[in-house]
């Protein structure tokens, strides 16, 4: 594009009138047209996830049904026919929509203690998961004692159990439009509400304006219901909101304490809470939320799962307070009155009252804790031995089958005995390598809440009277039982496997009978982002309980992985996210600790265990443990999970793509322009061509910051980070724009691109003299030195940053973002303020924080700022030289070219400036290209990490413009990003391109 010399004034003028008439009609932001995203069965090798198969039906080419099936087929939801046939206009049969739309949800199956439906014997393959949808009053049957299992199944009926269903998992409620049918007449009365529902949903719209009541669905109709309810149902376990009713969790040893877990909205939850908790020897967490504290005192974390989210509370177990002896309490005269005696019988009175509670579920603790003793032999005794089976996977065609090379290791215990191989080194070998590795979750409440299960809930809570009042005397059938000993296992990295590391990992090999005998050895893993060790159980069981002893020796190179996955699975295809437990164990800690993870299942009934867990340079793990019960299992309430997180969370993780376009967004003020959306995020993450399909990635980074106004108090910090998190705004909004952007891409559910995210520590101005209280024994703090001096001015300033620094990265952990990864946090003032207490001492402790948690340190000064030669000795890993061109001044070539050779002189990167006046104003229009082209003569368009100042979403204007010069600011920038950039020339004054 060249310099157009004869455009003179009068198309100067033409151009601030077009941009500002097209700033106008473009801010009301048009509807986006959405792209199109591969076909799944064109995805290579490398692209489909673990376990993921190239699913090919000759008879799906030209069918409505095709995107859907294979998308189900590849998650190993449904199946064809002979041949490689779906046969998608084939009617369904009853029983198998009920299968189909149960394991969607997310409905655990179950397995039937008596026979209800005539026609589904207890036997059948259907009845766990027919059963399990019957307690959650989602079916009824038939008045003739049958379910019609394998009748077909009309669409009024599809309608009304897609109702039901999505009602008893707590789903959103739908808004229920007014859309005619023509031939609504022939809808059945009982089935009206749900026709309308599921219409309003978007799961079941009929076609020509007919919904077809009567009319019979199709096996492809079946696929594309499903994936939309899928879809739904992921992504609510993704944004499920839930609170917790402790943020801290104080129980006195040998009592309990209950944690309820609720729907702020009101209702039930729509997954069953999860509860992990790290040090079992501490105390041990009931299904139903019940903490049950041992006899010890210590410190541990509680993790609480809902859907894919998670809380962490820390626990602290107190001593119960010592009773006097006896002696001494004859010996005081006071006790030795009526008064006395009543106080002392009040007092043990008390004390027994404060562990009456707990008794009940005491005794089943220690019943349990009895169980595991007798599970787990001493270590002086000698270890189950076995030999290793080399022969055909029981899991065929899963992803757990054993192939030669792919990265698993397979070990199915046998009846041979043997001793552990010779030579296999303890914990204590020395572990090289350096730990600079890359590394890196349903609820419905008890169904006595819920509308449709009442009757059923009567009869579970008698049942749990009864069972809790013969817990000292449990039945064989009802003791815990560890079942993972002698079960087939395999083991498997994420991602590729490695040759070498799997060599050194060799050396380290475990006991003989591999990770899920019981013995003291250690098994070593070495690097590979990760494991998943799946567990094979004979036969499905009442599981409650999964543990994995980790170590942690840092000097060793040896670290306690940060997080321990379970997933389950009936069958061994379809595998459900039970829940992650976390522990508190520092990464830099130089101690040797243990730590025993710990998730209990909800007494879920399943056969297939997978315990998952990231390695950074080496894991040592011994010791893996079901629990559950070996006979029928007591009766426990329906039980609803999310599908297991398609993305690998180490495949895509620890190589993510590094920072190179950062967007700067303000946020928690200025109403509209200081709040983010989706729709808003969506042309800003994602380069999205006029006609609607988003091409490429666009910015990879977003940083988030206040505005410059915000006050330096406790309040107003505290308010701009209840923003920064609030729903569906901001990183909510973000996160749900890069889910999108997969989604048009194609890659939600193989390879997602994670969009790297920074955060901002507001400055704590050293002129505030009341910022707020954050320790009560110390009152408001003040940072100004001339009112405190200047060394507990620093002190108060460290303490408010320290303070915000922490909550921030809490509420981040919590929110537990799929899409979004936390890079760095970016130092808020655009200069070093010599002025204020320490100034140099407090960046580079907030440096030395970032850098400890693995995250890098930002800073933009401006042009000329003090302290910009030195930001290296600051900590700062990149800084960006804001060039200050936005003034009323006119900016000159020289003082462009000048900002250049600053930037190079201090190996400094670029921050590209623009605001909404250069949609109205020729001179700020030609200042932003000429930035892009003085850059670009520098070759910093393509070696340069690059910031992108556009004041408040100034840049969407073009996105959504559909004025040809001004549109072209966006894809020109586009360009200059990829470095496709081929402007040469400057513009000069009074110079505008025409038709670009």
């Amino acid at each position: 594009m060249g310099v157009r010399r004869s455009a003179g004034r009068v198309m100067a003028a033409f151009l601030a009138f077009s941009l500002m008439a097209t700033s106008a009609a473009a801010a009301t932001g048009p509807t986006v047209p959405t792209g199109t995203a591969p076909e799944p069965d064109k995805k290579t090798e490398a692209e489909r996830l673990p376990g993921e198969q190239a699913i090919v039906f000759s008879d799906l080419t030209n069918s409505y049904a095709r995107e859907s099936v294979n998308h189900l087929a590849s998650l190993q939801l449904i199946s064809g026919k002979k041949d490689n046939l779906f046969l998608p206009q084939e009617a369904i049969s009853r029983q198998d929509v009920f299968v189909l739309l149960a394991k969607v949800m997310g409905v655990q199956p179950k397995l039937p203690r008596e026979e209800k439906y005539e026609d589904v014997s207890m036997n059948s393959p259907y009845a766990p998961y027919i059963y399990g949808l019957t307690e959650l009053g989602v079916l009824n049957g038939r008045s003739d004692g049958t379910l019609g299992a394998a009748d077909p199944l009309t669409r009024q009926e599809m309608a009304v159990i897609l109702d039901r269903l999505w009602k008893a998992g707590s789903g959103p409620k739908q808004i229920l439009g007014k859309e005619a049918y023509d031939d609504e007449d022939e809808i059945a009365d009982y089935a009206r509400e749900a026709v309308a529902s599921v219409t309003a949903q978007g799961w079941m719209k009929g076609a020509n304006g007919a919904f077809r009541p009567q009319g019979q669905v199709t096996r492809g109709d079946a696929a594309v219901i499903a994936e939309r309810v899928w879809n739904a149902r992921y992504q609510l376990a993704e944004k499920v909101d839930f609170a917790v009713s402790k943020t801290k969790l104080t129980v006195m040893a040998g009592t309990s304490e209950r944690v309820e877990v609720t729907r702020p909205s009101g209702g039930a939850l729509p997954f069953t809470p999860v509860f992990a908790f790290d040090h079992p020897e501490l105390g041990t967490i009931l299904p139903d939320g019940t903490f049950v504290a041992g006899p010890s005192a210590g410190k541990g974390t509680l993790t609480v799962n809902v859907g894919f989210k998670q809380v962490t509370i820390p626990v602290e177990i107190t001593n119960a307070p010592v009773e006097p002896k006896k002696d001494e309490a004859k010996g005081q005269d006071a006790k030795g009155t009526a008064e006395g005696k009543q106080a002392a019988d009040a007092k043990e009175s008390g004390n027994a009252a404060k562990k009456a509670d707990a008794d009940e579920k005491q005794a089943e603790f220690k019943d349990g804790q009895a169980s595991e003793k007798t599970g787990s032999p001493d270590a002086d005794k000698k270890e189950q031995a076995s030999t290793t089976d080399t022969g055909k996977s029981e899991l065929s065609g899963d992803s757990h089958s054993q192939k030669a090379g792919d990265g698993q290791r397979t070990e199915a215990v046998g009846s041979q005995p043997g001793s552990e191989k010779a030579g296999s080194k303890d914990s204590d070998s020395k572990a090289a390598g350096s730990d600079n590795a890359g590394s890196k979750e349903t609820g419905s409440e008890d169904a006595g809440k819920k509308d449709t299960d009442s009757k059923n809930t009567e009869n579970n809570e008698k049942d749990d009277v009864n069972t809790d009042s013969d817990v000292d005397q449990p039945s064989e059938e009802d003791e815990l039982v560890n079942l993972a000993p002698g079960s087939f296992t395999s083991v498997k990295t994420f991602g590729m496997a490695d040759a070498f590391f799997q060599e050194v990992e060799k050396q380290y090999p475990g006991p003989v009978g591999g990770l899920v005998t019981p013995s003291e050895t250690w098994t070593g893993y070495n690097r590979q982002f990760g494991r998943k060790v799946t567990v094979v159980l004979p036969e499905a069981k009442q599981l409650e309980r999964v543990t994995l002893t980790l170590k942690h020796q840092r000097t060793s190179g040896i670290t306690i992985p940060e997080w321990m996955d379970v997933e389950v699975s009936p069958d061994g295809k379809a595998w459900y996210f039970a829940g992650k437990a976390k522990h508190d164990v520092s990464q830099a800690e130089d101690a040797v600790v243990e730590r025993t993870l710990t998730v209990t299942l909800p007494q879920v009934e399943t056969r297939y265990v997978r315990v998952s867990f990231p390695v950074k340079v080496f894991a040592f793990a011994r010791q893996l443990e079901v629990w559950g019960r070996d006979g029928k299992g007591s009766a426990a309430p329906p039980v609803l999970l999310p599908f297991a997180n398609q993305t690998d969370p180490q495949a895509v993780k620890p190589l993510p793509r590094r920072v190179e376009n950062m967007l700067l967004a303000y946020t928690g003020e200025h109403g509209e322009r200081g709040t983010w959306t989706k729709e808003e995020f969506l042309p800003m993450v994602g380069y999205r061509t006029t006609d609607g399909y988003m091409r490429d990635q666009m910015f990879d980074t977003i940083l988030f910051l206040p505005y410059q106004t915000m006050p330096a108090t406790k309040d107003r910090w505290k308010q701009y980070l209840d923003d920064l998190y609030r729903s569906n705004q901001q990183l909510d909004a973000l996160n749900s724009a890069m889910r999108e952007f997969n989604r048009l891409r194609g890659t939600l559910y193989a390879s997602p691109t994670i969009e790297n995210v920074v955060l901002a520590l507001p400055y704590p101005n050293s002129a505030q003299t009341d910022f707020g209280v954050i320790d009560p024994k110390k009152g408001s703090l003040s940072f100004n030195a001339k009112q405190v001096g200047e060394e507990q001015a620093y002190q108060n300033r460290k303490q408010a940053l320290e303070w915000y620094y922490g909550e921030l990265k809490k509420r981040w952990d919590q929110a537990g973002f799929q899409y979004l990864r936390l890079d760095g946090i970016y130092w808020f003032h655009e200069l070093v303020e010599d002025a204020a207490p320490k100034e140099r001492d407090l960046i580079r402790h907030m440096g030395s924080m970032v850098h400890n948690d693995s995250l890098r340190y930002y800073w933009i000064p401006y042009f000329g700022a003090p302290g910009l030669s030195e930001w290296k000795s600051l900590y700062f890993d990149n800084a960006f030289l804001q060039p200050t061109y936005y003034t009323d001044k006119p900016v000159p070539l020289e003082r462009i070219q000048g900002t250049v050779e600053v930037m190079q002189k201090y190996s400094m990167d670029v921050e590209i400036e623009g605001d909404d006046r250069m949609y109205r104003d020729p001179k700020f229009y030609q200042l932003y290209y000429n930035q892009l082209i003085a850059a670009r003569k520098a070759g910093m368009d393509k070696n340069n990490i690059h910031a992108y100042y556009f004041g408040s979403k100034t840049l969407l204007i073009a996105a959504n413009s559909d004025d040809p010069v001004i549109r072209a600011i966006y894809d020109d920038t586009y360009k200059w990003m990829r470095g496709k950039f081929e402007q040469d020339e400057y513009y000069l004054p009074e110079e505008i391109p025409v038709n670009k």
